[in-house]
């Protein structure tokens, strides 16, 4: 059961993902292509694996989301700021385009997919 709502969650981000992507305007390809792979393509393999119950996807995706936890605020980054799914608490001054989103939803991902990572490590040799 664990599994199944792991696998819809993550279907359910890489939807909004993709959705997201078609509207939000990329200032280059390479950007399109970064967003495609890390809002799209990540959760969906990771929703593929924690159906199938595959370590490797889980662990993907536990890294992806893990890198979710605390994202900077700014014009220079090479990743779009772009999250399908968010529950942030904003630390640091945002006027100047310096600051943190502390996600509280990838924090609950992260802890989620731990716990069945564990799961499958323990009942796998």
């Amino acid at each position: 059961m664990k599994f199944n709502v792991a696998s819809s969650i993550l279907a359910l981000y890489s939807l909004i993902g993709f959705i997201g992507i078609i509207y939000v305007g990329f200032d280059s390809n390479f950007s399109l292509l970064i967003g495609i792979v890390l809002y799209g393509l990540i959760p969906a393999y990771g929703a593929y694996g924690a159906w199938l119950r595959s370590r490797i996807a889980i662990v993907i995706s536990l890294l992806f989301f893990i890198s979710q936890c605390i994202r900077s605020i700014g014009t220079d980054s090479l990743l779009p700021n772009f999250a399908p799914i968010t529950v942030s608490f904003p630390v640091g001054d945002f006027s100047n385009g310096q600051g943190y989103l502390i996600d509280f939803f990838a924090i609950f991902m992260v802890i989620f997919l731990a716990m069945l990572l564990k799961e499958v490590t323990t009942t796998k040799p």
